[in-house]
C-alpha cells in the first residue's frame, strides 16, 4: 500500500519556525474564519506547533513527531491530512532535510488580515457556503467597526514634521546601515490560496464576448480571479460564464460590476442545488480507502490462518522504515542500535532484493522470535540469501518462512536428542563411566558430546505481550 503519508515516521524529527508573533486579532481570525474551512485538527496542529515556539524566539527546539502525535492524539494519517491543509489555504510552508537522516522544518504563516479575508473571492464564498448566509453576516459583523464620524468629530492629529525635526545629513551618513540586507520577522507575507486556471479557457471566453457591448479592458486581473473561483465552486464552463457577465454589465459603459456576477452565479446554482457547494477534501478520500483496503488486508490474512499478533507484525513492518523497525524494538528489549548493526542493515538493504517490510519481518525473527542480542550480518545474510532465493516479496509470505524455520529446528533437536538417547543406551555403563572420566575441558563447547544449539524460542509470555502493546501503540500512529 503506498500512500502519500507513508514516508513520514513518528521517529522523524521537526522544528517549527514563526515568521512573527500571532496577535489577538490573528488568533480571533483563524478561531472564527479559518477553523471553519480548515476543520478542528488542522487548527489544533497550527495551534500546536504555534505553542512549541517559546516566547519571544523564532524557532523552536527539536521534537519528534512521536510527540506531536500523543497531544493530538491522532495517526499519521490524520497528521499529513491536517497538514496540507494548512499548506493549501496559505497558512504553512513545510521543508524536508536532503539528509539521509530526515528531518522537517514547519513555517507557520499568518492568517490573512480581515479586510484581505473577506475581500478573497475564494476564501469569502468558500467560508459562505460552509457557514451560511446568517452565520457569515455575523462573523462579518464581529469583524466591523464604524469608523469616526467627521461630522461629529475634527480631526486634529499632528504630522511628523510637526513634532520631530529631520537631520537629512544624518540620514546620508547612515544610509548604508539602514540599507544593509538582513531578514527581519514578518518580511514574508501571507499567501491566500492560489487555483489553477489552467481549466477555465480564456481565449474562448473572450472570443465569445467580442462581438457584444462589453469593454475587453473592463475585464480586469481581480476580476479575472473572480472567474477562476467561480467555475472552480460552482462548475460554471465558458459559455455560462459569458451570459452571466453580460448580465452583470452596465450596457451603457461597458462595465462589470464584480459583485453582482458573484451573486448571479451564487443563486443560478442553489436555484437547482438544495444544498451548499461541497468541498471535497481529497485526503478523506484517500484515508478511508485506506481504511477499508487494511480492514480487507486483515480480514484476508485471518482466513489464511495468521494470529491477530502475526497481523499486528505484519501491518507494522509495513508502515516503518527497517531502521526504526530495528529501533523500536532495541528499545522495547531495553537495549539500543549498534554501529555494526546499523552498517549490516545498510548492506543488507543495498545487496538483498528483499522488500522493507520482509526485512521487518527478518529483523523482527533475528530479534524477537530468536531472542539475539544483536543483528549479526551472518545471520542476517544468510537468511535474506534464502529469502531472495526463495522470492518471498511480501511479510506473511516472510512470516511463514520464519515459521517453517521454527519447526524445521525444533524438529531437528527432536531428532537430535532421540539420537542421543539411543546412542547412551546402546554403550555399556562402564565405557558410558570411562568416557565421561577422559573426557579434556580443553575442547570447544561445540565439539562436546552434551552440547546443543541454542534453542529458538519466542520471548516469555509477558515479554510478549509487552512487545505486543508497543506493537499496537506504533500501530496507533501509522
Amino acid at each position: 500500500m503506498n500512500y502519500p503519508w507513508k514516508n513520514l515516521s513518528p521517529k522523524d524529527g521537526f522544528k517549527v519556525r514563526q515568521n512573527g508573533l500571532l496577535s489577538d486579532m490573528d488568533q480571533k481570525i483563524l478561531t472564527f474564519l479559518y477553523q471553519p474551512l480548515i476543520g478542528a485538527t488542522a487548527y489544533s496542529l497550527y495551534m500546536t506547533l504555534w505553542t512549541e515556539v517559546e516566547d519571544d524566539k523564532y524557532w523552536s527546539d527539536g521534537i519528534l513527531h512521536s510527540e506531536l502525535l500523543a497531544l493530538l492524539n491522532i495517526g499519521i494519517p490524520e497528521l499529513y491530512q491536517a497538514r496540507i491543509k494548512l499548506e493549501a489555504i496559505g497558512l504553512l510552508k513545510t521543508y524536508v532535510s536532503s539528509e539521509q537522516e530526515k528531518n522537517f522544518v514547519y513555517e507557520l504563516l499568518s492568517p490573512q488580515p480581515v479586510h484581505v479575508f473577506f475581500k478573497d473571492d475564494l476564501l469569502s464564498l468558500l467560508l459562505f457556503e460552509k457557514v451560511g448566509e446568517r452565520k457569515f453576516r455575523k462573523l462579518r459583523q464581529r469583524f466591523t467597526s464604524n469608523s469616526v464620524n467627521p461630522k461629529e468629530f475634527e480631526e486634529i492629529t499632528k504630522s511628523f514634521l510637526d513634532v520631530y525635526h529631520f537631520d537629512s545629513q544624518l540620514f546620508n551618513q547612515e544610509k548604508n546601515l539602514l540599507t544593509e540586507p538582513v531578514e527581519l520577522v514578518g518580511a514574508t507575507e501571507s499567501t491566500a490560496p492560489q487555483l489553477d486556471s489552467k481549466q477555465f479557457d480564456f481565449k474562448f471566453f473572450y472570443d465569445g464576448l467580442s462581438t457584444q457591448y462589453i469593454n475587453r479592458s473592463s475585464i480586469t486581473k481581480e476580476i479575472e480571479k473572480t472567474i477562476i473561483v467561480l467555475n472552480t465552486m460552482y462548475g460554471v464552463d465558458e459559455l455560462k460564464m459569458q451570459k452571466a457577465v453580460l448580465e452583470a454589465s452596465d450596457i451603457d459603459t461597458g462595465k462589470v460590476d464584480d459583485r453582482k456576477l458573484k451573486q448571479l452565479i451564487y443563486d443560478q446554482y442553489h436555484q437547482t442545488n438544495q444544498q451548499a457547494v461541497h468541498v471535497k477534501d481529497v485526503m478523506e478520500e484517500v484515508i478511508a480507502t485506506s481504511k477499508t483496503k487494511r480492514q480487507f488486508r486483515k480480514n484476508e490474512l485471518k482466513h489464511q490462518g495468521f494470529t491477530n499478533e502475526d497481523i499486528a507484525v505484519i501491518e507494522v513492518s509495513e508502515t516503518m522504515a527497517p531502521y526504526d523497525f530495528m529501533t523500536s524494538i532495541k528499545e522495547q528489549k531495553g537495549g539500543f542500535v549498534a554501529k555494526t548493526e546499523e552498517w549490516t542493515l545498510e548492506n543488507l538493504l543495498k545487496r538483498a532484493n528483499l522488500p522493507s517490510s520482509v526485512v521487518n519481518i527478518l529483523i523482527h525473527y533475528v530479534l524477537v522470535v530468536r531472542g539475539n542480542p544483536t543483528f549479526t550480518q551472518n545471520l542476517a545474510d544468510s537468511i535474506a540469501n534464502d529469502w531472495s532465493q526463495d522470492n518471498v516479496t511480501s511479510p506473511e509470505r516472510a512470516i511463514q518462512k520464519v515459521k517453517e524455520l521454527y519447526q524445521e529446528n525444533a524438529a531437528k533437536k527432536q531428532k537430535r536428542e532421540e539420537q542421543q538417547k539411543s546412542y547412551s543406551k546402546s554403550k555399556p555403563a562402564t565405557y558410558r563411566n570411562n568416557q565421561a572420566s577422559t573426557r579434556k575441558e580443553t575442547l570447544p563447547e561445540w565439539a562436546k558430546d552434551d552440547y546443543q544449539e541454542t534453542e529458538e524460542k519466542p520471548m516469555s509470555k509477558e515479554e510478549q505481550e509487552a512487545f505486543m502493546q508497543r506493537i499496537k501503540r506504533l500501530e496507533k500512529q501509522n
